[in-house]
């Protein structure tokens, strides 16, 4: 046998192999949307590292940093439900591109604006909250198409894989961004994001997105009613919903004050503050890689009081463990919070009716992404008063007594049925 036989044969095993991990991958539509999710959430993050180093850099203001980092948070709160309305209301498609391609002129023209030295603090404020508006019409539209490619029957395992990508990304573009801004100026990396959005600009003009059929003209503050109603009045789907906003404020608070425990528990530099990070992300990959293989053969409630109380109780316990075995806890919080996650927005978009998708996704983001800044506030607080490792014990408290409670309320639920 000819050596080009044997390596076509191993590529052909590698790739049943992972069509059998990864169910999702099988269909054609989703691979294109998967690998193009790769290269733009990797630019983002390049994106959130490069904006608070240059802010401080150019300001030496932390509360300026704050202050952008808000305004590029603030849009979440503001326009969630109308970017809802909107997904519902025209062609994902269309939205889709509008929104990348806008993205895409944004991001490179603020990369030319850094690297030409003609972005003050007021360029900067200006150019975050377009970017975050944009993205709070396109986040609900992205949350809402694995659904459309996949099917219900592989959702979870689709919006596991998400998740892997996003926390894949969240270890490479932070040590892209890293790379790029010294080896060529920060302007780069923001350049960097900005190409990364022509990733998916393109993949969605191959893929074949659902026929869309046009809903019956309405108000838009009635059809945001119309939506909340819907999200509020499904028992599960509230619930979820609550729970989400409960793991805004307190599941992910912890990263607000990871750079305090690095310096006054651990005593260590920026390197070793990255090591936590980098613990958490590569936890969170290893695990929505996992629930994604397994996903479709367990109950996903006991999925989710799973992936909660094991990032629940390694969040609990890593600040007062030695910076070692701390790395190894803050894997254990990361593969926890993707088996919950994933499963939390896979059932959510398995209960959702395709006709408020769209408005039931930008209420999900907005329980949860728009919680977080409640989060930072809390967690900031609790610090100041009780010491960092213990606001933390107490956030991890909260969340595993809410993954108990949600899991006992889901199960009365479905006994009631």
């Amino acid at each position: 046998m000819s050596l080009c036989v044997v390596e076509w044969e191993a590529v052909s095993l590698f790739r049943s192999a992972v069509k059998a991990t990864f169910p999702a991958l099988k269909y054609r539509d989703y691979r294109l949307f998967f690998y193009a999710q790769c290269v733009s959430w990797t630019g983002s993050w390049m994106h959130r590292v490069a904006l608070g180093f240059y802010v401080f850099q150019l300001t030496g203001s932390p509360i300026l940093v704050g202050v952008v980092d808000a305004a590029s948070r603030a849009p979440t709160i503001l326009f969630s439900l109308l970017g809802g309305t909107l997904v519902d209301r025209y062609p994902k498609k269309k939205i889709l591109l509008i929104t990348q391609g806008l993205q895409f002129l944004i991001a490179s023209l603020l990369g030319t604006l850094i690297l030409t030295g003609h972005a003050g603090i007021e360029t900067i404020l200006v150019m975050v909250f377009l970017l975050g508006s944009i993205e709070a019409i396109d986040h609900p539209a992205r949350l809402s198409l694995p659904v459309e490619l996949v099917g219900k029957a592989d959702l979870h395992a689709a919006t596991a894989l998400n998740m892997s990508i996003f926390n894949t990304a969240r270890i490479v573009g932070p040590a892209l961004a890293g790379w790029v801004i010294y080896a060529a100026g920060v302007g780069w990396a923001f350049v960097a994001n900005g190409v990364s959005f022509l990733f998916p600009l393109i993949a969605f003009s191959y893929i074949t997105f659902k026929p869309f059929v046009a809903p019956a003209r309405e108000s838009t503050m009635k059809a945001i009613r119309d939506g909340l109603r819907y999200a509020f009045h499904h028992k599960e789907i509230r619930l979820l919903l609550l729970y989400g906003s409960i793991i805004g404020i307190f599941g992910w608070s912890y990263n607000t004050i990871m750079p305090v425990i690095a310096s006054e528990i651990f005593k260590t530099d920026a390197a070793g503050l990255g090591l936590l990070f980098s613990a958490t992300g590569a936890g969170a990959v290893l695990g929505a890689v996992f629930v994604s293989a397994i996903g479709k053969y367990f109950s996903p409630h006991r999925l989710m009081l799973f992936g909660g109380i094991l990032y629940s109780v390694a969040l609990v316990i890593f600040p007062w463990a030695p910076y070692g075995p701390a790395l190894v806890l803050l894997f254990l919080v990361g593969f926890g919070q993707a088996f919950q996650n994933s499963t939390l927005n896979a059932r959510i978009q398995g209960l959702t009716a395709d006709h408020v998708r769209g408005r039931v996704s930008s209420i999900q983001s907005l329980m949860i992404h728009g919680s977080q800044p409640l989060g930072s506030l809390q967690i900031g607080f609790a610090a100041a008063t009780l010491g960092s490792a213990t606001a933390v014990g107490i956030s991890g408290a909260v969340v595993f007594v809410a993954a108990l409670v949600l899991y006992s309320l889901v199960k009365a639920l479905r006994a009631s049925r």
